[in-house]
């Protein structure tokens, strides 16, 4: 949040306008290749953490040249979590402006997401990773955000694929069912799709889900009463620099 005083003018002067500035930087403006020291400055994002391969959030970091107090993962990759700015989402709330559906939360084509960037021992970005984020489901004050609920992130995967020129039927396999799990009114979705650009040096990766996992039910067992919030709906997306 840079500009919270911006706010208290506003409303001491008894005016309720946005005023205009440049889109706020997103996951897509990071450059792999690109030096820890030549990363955006520190204010265009927020909240840094060392990241948990989409869950809880660990070590809180002052900017991306602390990657180094993360654990590195199995490839030797530091993951660095982030958040979009915040500055116009807070207006909008004061506000209560519509146009906080364009700036709530750390989003990608309105689904919520969890954002890392991730680097190799000598500071170089080596990838990004996006996954969708179920959080917002459990807020009770994103009535003018218009995120998309965690029940249809699994279709976060449509778009990401058709944004990574991913083909179906060439770059993804269908994943069975394992024991204990089940489909979602006779349908389910489990994709591990991956490309390779030879040309752009990028290896993507997405991974869609959509199930019942084991312990799962739409009935309670017992009662026999409808279920809430038992299933798997999710997206994870990734791009890395391609080794030669």
């Amino acid at each position: 949040m840079k500009l919270r005083t911006f706010v208290v003018t506003l409303f001491a002067l008894g005016t309720v306008a946005l005023p205009a500035s440049a889109a706020r930087l997103t996951v897509w403006d990071l450059k792999l290749g690109t030096p820890v020291d030549q990363m955006p400055a520190w204010i265009e994002f927020r909240a840094y953490a060392c990241g948990s391969n989409g869950g809880p959030v660990l070590t809180p970091l002052k900017g991306w040249e602390e990657f180094r107090r993360c654990r590195p993962d199995d490839k030797g990759l530091y993951e660095v979590y982030f958040e979009y700015d915040d500055e116009e989402e807070f207006i909008a709330r004061a506000l209560e402006d519509g146009r906080l559906g364009r700036n709530a939360g750390t989003v990608d084509k309105q689904f919520p997401v969890v954002t890392s960037a991730l680097f190799d021992a000598n500071g170089i970005l080596q990838g990004v990773r996006l996954i969708t984020d179920p959080r917002p489901d459990y807020k009770v004050d994103n009535f003018l955000a218009f995120l998309k609920p965690r029940e249809e992130h699994y279709l976060y995967g449509a778009f990401i694929t058709s944004q990574f020129n991913m083909v179906a039927a060439r770059d993804c396999q269908r994943v069975p069912l394992a024991a204990g799990e089940n489909d979602i009114g006779g349908q389910y979705t489990k994709l591990d799709c991956e490309r390779i650009d030879a040309a752009q040096g990028r290896r993507y990766v997405v991974q869609v889900r959509y199930f019942r996992k084991p312990g799962q039910y739409e009935r309670d067992p017992v009662n026999g009463t409808l279920t809430e919030g038992q299933f798997e709906s999710s997206t994870r997306a990734e791009v890395f620099l391609a080794t030669p």
